[in-house]
């Protein structure tokens, strides 16, 4: 997984969805265990 520092603060806070940050090209990740929607965000909701 590799993305810029204010795109993972915004991707681990829930302020920005994981697949809208690959869509867009905010974030690159390969393989079968890049996925990490079910541990974000990072803070309780």
């Amino acid at each position: 997984m590799e993305t810029d520092p204010t795109t993972w603060l915004l991707v681990a806070t829930g302020r920005l969805d994981w697949a809208e940050a690959l869509r867009d090209g905010r974030l690159r990740a390969s393989g079968i265990r890049t996925d990490l929607t079910e541990y974000l965000p990072l803070t309780p909701e």
